[in-house]
Order: C-alpha cells, then sequence, then structure tokens
C-alpha cells in the first residue's frame, strides 16, 4: 500500500512541475542555423560525410587489446602491428638477449652443479656449490630484466595503439578533406 501512495505522490508531483511540450520550439531548424533548405542539405552532406569517415576509421583502427595479446605472447609484435617497426624490433632484440643471457648463465650454473651432485671430497663439493651460485644469481638477475623488459613492452603496447589510432584518424580527415568553405550548425567554417 505504501508503494502504491508512494508512486501516485511522485505522479503527481511530476505533473505539476511538467512543462508543456512545444513541438515548434522543438523541430525549429532556425536554431541548427538551418535559415534555407540549402543548408540543411549542406549539413546533411557534411555529416553523411564524416559518417563515412569514421566507418572507414572503424575498419582499419586497432584495439588495444588484441594488440596486447600479440605482445604478451611475442614482445614487440603489437608495435609491429602499430607499425612502430624500430621500437618493436629494439623490445624483440633486448627481451632475447636477456633471456638467451639468463638462458646460458642458468646453463653454466646446472653444469657445475652436476659437478657439484657427482663429487665426492669435501673441497670439491664445496667449491662446486659456491662456483654454482654466482652463474645462478646472474641467470636470475637476467631472468628479472627480462620480466620488467616484458611488462613494459605490454604497457607500452597500449600507448603504441592509441597513437597509432590517433595518426589513423587524423591521416583519414586530412586525405578526405575539402578545401571549401561549408556552413556548419555552429557557423561558417573554412578547410584547408
Amino acid at each position: 500500500m505504501k508503494k502504491i501512495i508512494l508512486l501516485f505522490l511522485i505522479i503527481f508531483v511530476r505533473t505539476l512541475g511538467a512543462e508543456e511540450f512545444d513541438i515548434k520550439k522543438f523541430s525549429d531548424p532556425n536554431k541548427y542555423g538551418w535559415d534555407t533548405y540549402d543548408k540543411f542539405l549542406s549539413a546533411r552532406e557534411d555529416l553523411q560525410k564524416r559518417n563515412s569517415l569514421l566507418q572507414i576509421y572503424e575498419t582499419q583502427k586497432q584495439k588495444p587489446i588484441s594488440n596486447v595479446i600479440k605482445s604478451t605472447i611475442v614482445p614487440g609484435w603489437g608495435h609491429f602491428s602499430a607499425k612502430r617497426y624500430w621500437k618493436g624490433q629494439i623490445l624483440l632484440g633486448l627481451e632475447i638477449v636477456l633471456l638467451g643471457t639468463s638462458y646460458l648463465y642458468y646453463d653454466r650454473a646446472m653444469d657445475i652443479y652436476d659437478k657439484y651432485e657427482k663429487a665426492t671430497y669435501i673441497g670439491d663439493i664445496e667449491k662446486y656449490y659456491s662456483d654454482a651460485k654466482s652463474p645462478y644469481n646472474m641467470s636470475q638477475v637476467f631472468l628479472g630484466l627480462g620480466i620488467i623488459v616484458w611488462a613494459y613492452n605490454i604497457y607500452d603496447t597500449i600507448i603504441v595503439t592509441e597513437k597509432y589510432n590517433n595518426t589513423l584518424w587524423e591521416k583519414i580527415i586530412f586525405e578526405n578533406q575539402d578545401t571549401s568553405i561549408s556552413i556548419s550548425p555552429t557557423g561558417l567554417s573554412m578547410r584547408f
């Protein structure tokens, strides 16, 4: 019962404060600067042209999430997709060098560790164990640097993709602009 009373109260207050709908004010073309039918047609053509440019943009733009997935799989792939070839090559090369160096140090540490496991003399056991620690630690350092570069690569892919999309929009606008004067809803505009 309380809900029904509340509903009637809201409807009553709403009808008291409601203005009468003015169809003339709503449909007045002069508020957009369309004094004549030609101005209306010009604004309509301009809107249709901008809509077609937007459709071209939507088909050519890249989604940041797809480039992030690419860069997660292979470092630099998202940069290559966004046509930032140098940055992609640098990140891919840096990742190969860091992970490769980490693997080489790890392999060296495991070779020494194998000698440690096979050793029977206490002096050799201590020597091989301490000798294996240094390459293993270096392996971990280079692996950590590789992970940092990989994380930066993923972060930077988002930024690079957004820049690519902005550049693409500016390129589409520049290639399809007229060098004419047009009348828009905000007034007179001149395009060069």
